[in-house]
């Protein structure tokens, strides 16, 4: 049998972060952010200041999820820092001032630099212990020209830097948003089934933009349960095209590489980059049982051997009832 969108939304809302759960995390988010800014502005020794923060990832775009012993509250802080001359040209050096300052800040926190097998740091993390909260800070250089586009430290592949628009990227999710009111629940549903496999390669920002390419190339799917089971078969699919969008800076690289998903605000930056062929093969894999369990589900008579086979695709956890 076929669920509802009703059925699954009760799904949806037991995995995704309740608004009135947010407080605490946007207070500590708050504070983070100015007395970050406070610190860099008060620095005179090396003239950079914080001109802009955006709070960017899976909370702004609306398609966050509670949090799980595995999988914490993870927030996206950018800063835009500007004041030096070709800052852009050593963001390893603006990681470490980043870094010195949130160990003054928050002596008593846990502060992770993750780094690359060449020693390049790819981000920088701070753990609230109280409430399990992880944020990413990303400071950026913002560029005179394309309007809205910054310099962006490189998270993995040797390091460097990338050009990209976070506002930009940011309207895109919107736009998606705004014509389909099930976009966010069919995102968080695959969010949900990519943390229940374990598949840590399959980022969220990639399984966005495929739902979001599926939405532009095949149709505008308000049905909740074809919305997922879509995603699984083009996933599955012994082809993968190169995916990019329109309206974004540039052209795809050539030779395009086997797994391309572009950033949809600029056609060089390969969203997927870090997926090789084991990570490919496994989400494949993955992709090709739900799409399977998923078919069979609809063919079943009765609830219960329906509910059965979702939850073979999304956990024990996968239950349709209301929680009221």
């Amino acid at each position: 049998m076929k669920l509802t969108n009703s059925q699954l939304q009760n799904f949806i809302a037991r995995i995704k972060l309740k608004r009135e759960n947010m407080g605490t995390y946007r207070t500590q988010v708050t504070n983070l952010q100015e007395d970050l800014e406070k610190y860099i502005t008060s620095d005179t020794s090396t003239g950079i200041k914080v001109t802009r923060v955006i709070i960017g990832g899976s909370w702004k775009k609306g398609t966050i999820l509670r949090a799980t012993g595995e999988n914490p509250i993870d927030i996206d802080l950018i800063l835009y820092v500007e004041g030096e001359a070709n800052l852009q040209n050593d963001l390893e050096r603006l990681h470490d001032l980043i870094v010195d300052y949130l160990k003054k800040i928050y002596p008593n926190k846990d502060i992770l630099r993750d780094v690359d097998a060449e020693g390049k740091t790819k981000s920088i993390k701070i753990k609230f212990i109280g409430t399990g909260l992880e944020v990413d800070i990303v400071p950026v250089v913002p560029m005179e020209k394309p309007a809205d586009y910054v310099w962006q430290p490189q998270r993995g592949g040797g390091g460097g830097k990338y050009v990209t628009s976070v506002v930009k990227q940011l309207e895109f999710a919107t736009s998606y948003r705004n014509q389909n009111g099930s976009y966010t629940s069919i995102v968080r549903a695959l969010k949900w089934w990519r943390n229940y496999k374990e598949l840590d390669q399959l980022s969220s920002f990639v399984i966005e933009l495929i739902v979001s390419y599926l939405e532009t190339n095949k149709g505008c799917e308000t049905n909740i349960e074809e919305g997922i089971i879509r995603f699984f078969k083009f996933v599955s699919d012994p082809v993968f095209p190169a995916i990019n969008f329109k309206n974004a800076i540039n052209s795809l690289p050539a030779p395009i590489s086997k797994f391309y998903v572009a950033d949809p605000t600029n056609n060089e930056n390969n969203a997927s980059k870090k997926l090789n062929d084991i990570n490919w093969d496994e989400i494949k894999k993955e992709a090709n049982g739900a799409f399977e369990a998923l078919n069979i589900a609809q063919s079943k008579n009765f609830e219960g051997d329906t509910i059965e086979e979702w939850k073979y695709v999304f956990g024990s956890s996968f239950n349709i009832k209301s929680e009221d």
